[in-house]
């Protein structure tokens, strides 16, 4: 039994291009919990940059390697825009495996996000993925497979998660002799899985991002000049009003996952 006050170590794994973005993303979901976290931020090594990081990043941010003496509470692992490449083509790919491995010995639970949650099933026990023609991109109502699941505590069955990405997972490739299936939806395929043992849990959503943060990617890729629908479930009227559905979820999501530690 954990004591009062007495602190949360978590290892944060951020894949992200942008990494002071997803970390204030994460900083804010976790700002509804009233426990006392100390949050480490890594990368991997064999990750090559395409440009180069800012200063914080490079003043706080560990390489992978100087942290896998150490042992963490909770390992957390952001998705990565790589969606479309295979798996084994990632650059990072053997490190992303060895830090899988080296995490059931490490910390006590893994949460992966997005691409991770994918990459993280697939080095686990091969589920593949499937690379889609349009985006699976906006706001999508999930369909509740295990209602008293620990994860779910506190909310009702109108969970709502954002979504942005160019692959899915058929929910017949994930074994049900490895994995739960804890919440599904029609439109983007398994969204909440865990390993049996708990140890693992997967959710191939966004629930990290903030209010405006579709509307920043759809704006970046209409300037791009890609085909792009506009997010769904995400505008509302005439003005393109944001209304935040997901945040309180998502916040009650990870709330529940900390307090499982």
């Amino acid at each position: 039994m954990r004591k009062q006050n007495e602190k949360i170590s978590l290892l944060v794994l951020n894949l992200m291009p942008n990494k002071l973005e997803t970390e204030n993303q994460l900083n804010y979901v976790f700002s509804d919990n009233n426990k006392r976290i100390e949050k480490t931020y890594c990368y991997p090594g064999t990750h090559h940059f395409k440009s180069v990081q800012p200063k914080e990043v490079q003043e706080r941010y560990y390489k992978f390697d100087e942290l896998q003496e150490k042992y963490y509470d909770g390992l957390i692992i952001t998705g990565a825009p790589v969606e479309h490449i295979p798996f084994q083509r990632v650059d990072y790919w053997g490190e992303f495996c060895r830090i899988i491995k080296w995490s059931e010995k490490h910390c006590k639970k893994v949460l992966l996000l997005c691409w991770a949650a994918q990459a993280g099933m697939h080095c686990i026990a091969g589920v593949p993925k499937k690379v889609c023609s349009e985006k699976k991109f906006g706001i999508y109502k999930l369909d509740i497979q295990s209602e008293d699941h620990e994860l779910l505590e506190g909310m009702d069955h109108n969970i709502w998660m954002p979504f942005s990405r160019y692959s899915t997972t058929d929910k017949n490739s994930i074994s049900t002799e490895k994995f739960n299936i804890i919440a599904d939806s029609f439109d983007v395929g398994p969204v909440i899985i865990e390993t049996k043992d708990q140890k693992f849990t997967f959710v191939t959503g966004h629930p990290e991002y903030e209010t405006k943060m579709l509307d920043k990617e759809y704006r970046r890729d209409i300037c791009k000049g890609k085909k792009i629908k506009r997010p769904a479930n995400y505008y509302t009227g005439q003005n393109n009003k944001i209304i935040n559905t997901w945040t309180t979820y998502s916040q009650q999501l990870f709330n529940n996952w900390l307090n499982a530690l």
